[in-house]
């Protein structure tokens, strides 16, 4: 394999957020066995026809992904203005993608119970870090990459913009030190560190080091630190561990782990979107196969919460194998595939300049409202929706 460049990894690594994104959109919650029955094995792109016809809410454009890649581009756009994450412009960029409001219109796509408090309270004021939420979900890990690719090996202020992004929306320990073990693998995996089982103990070892800093500078905002501290740490190690095991008997263990580090409810698939099972089973992947493709494809044929498991294991394998191991067929089935390339260019160069990126949030109301008409399309088809309205695709 000829030798891979900075830029190679950064872009692969976005558009393979993006990707993985796009891969699981369409089967969120189904199980690996609902999967098969449906689609046979994924190998790409799905229509959520097969999937839902009984759900039509739930189905998704495909090859568009969700607020997962969204939600990295609005860092990606926050990195390049303020040099960090500025917390109160990336809320104003959260909240200038919920309008205009109305039939047809906002921009998030995919969004859970949590984001849509956290806007509820940006919306009336709150501090950017007070509107961070108790439960212990993946949302701030499935974004964080763009910070990684930004900073490099500077790992203090990649520690800080981190922390500003997360702390938006989420307070326990285990969401934040999960954001922190991706950006770590995403950093060091794009520095061309090669992707050795080795590469998980000093991933640990980093996240443990990050939340003495935690315990020394926001104790105060931090949920569950007592309690869950390195529970992360141990979980990833313990993947490591792993790596002989068959993919079942390995995937059993990961869930077991999690479980140890108070999963509610108890873990039963191991890309369940909680931190301790979802981010060492996306690492335990990365060692276990040999292409991106590979590792992409085992990932969202397990079920469970399949964009965000594909969204984290797309911005690993992308860092790890660079953009010229992405199928051309899953670049070409990606919307938006040429601004997401832009966004790369520029995290690449640090700077916007002499690299054309159209503007994030028009960008993003006009793909919504392409869903949207795809999905009233695919509705009438199906009898109609259920009961439910075109909007129902924005939550």
């Amino acid at each position: 394999m000829r030798h891979l460049f900075r830029i190679d990894r950064i872009r692969g690594c976005l558009l393979g957020l993006a990707i993985g994104d796009a891969l699981g959109a369409a089967l969120e919650g189904l199980s690996p066995q609902q999967i098969k029955t449906h689609y046979g094995r994924i190998t790409g792109y799905v229509d959520g026809v097969l999937a839902w016809k009984r759900k039509p809410h739930r189905w998704r454009m495909p090859g568009l992904y969700t607020d997962d890649t969204q939600q990295a581009l609005a860092l990606c756009d926050v990195l390049l203005d303020y040099r960090c994450v500025n917390p109160e412009r990336l809320a104003n960029l959260y909240l200038e993608m919920m309008t205009p409001k109305g039939p047809f219109s906002g921009a998030h796509r995919g969004i859970g119970r949590s984001f849509r408090q956290v806007l509820a309270l940006l919306e009336l004021g709150v501090a950017a870090n007070r509107s961070g939420q108790p439960s212990a979900g993946i949302g701030a890990a499935m974004r964080i990459a763009p910070v990684a690719l930004y900073f490099g090996d500077e790992t203090g202020p990649m520690f800080d913009s981190v922390m500003a992004a997360s702390l938006m929306t989420h307070r326990d320990i285990r969401s934040l030190s999960g954001a922190l073990a991706v950006a770590h693998g995403v950093r060091r995996l794009a520095a061309g560190e090669p992707r050795h089982p080795s590469v998980l103990f000093r991933i640990a070892a980093d996240v443990l080091r990050d939340e003495a800093k935690i315990a020394k500078e926001y104790r105060e905002h931090v949920l569950k630190f007592d309690r869950h501290a390195g529970g992360l740490s141990r979980a990833i190690a313990h993947a490591e561990a792993l790596l002989e095991l068959s993919q079942e008997q390995a995937l059993s263990s990961l869930m077991s782990e999690a479980n140890r580090h108070g999963a509610e409810p108890v873990c039963r698939r191991a890309t369940m979107g909680f931190p301790p099972a979802c981010i060492p089973t996306c690492f335990y992947l990365l060692m276990t196969t040999t292409s991106f493709e590979e590792a992409l494809t085992e990932v969202v044929n397990l079920g469970g919460d399949t964009d965000t498991a594909g969204a984290i294991l797309g911005a690993l394998a992308g860092a790890a194998y660079g953009i010229d191991a992405i199928p051309e067929r899953w670049l070409d089935g990606l919307q938006n595939r040429e601004a997401i390339d832009a966004w790369a260019i520029a995290l690449a160069h640090r700077s916007r300049r002499g690299i054309h990126i159209p503007d994030l949030v028009r960008t993003e109301q006009f793909l919504t409202r392409r869903e949207i008409e795809s999905f009233e399309s695919f509705a009438s088809s199906t009898g109609g929706p259920g009961g439910r309205s075109a909007d129902d695709l924005l939550i």
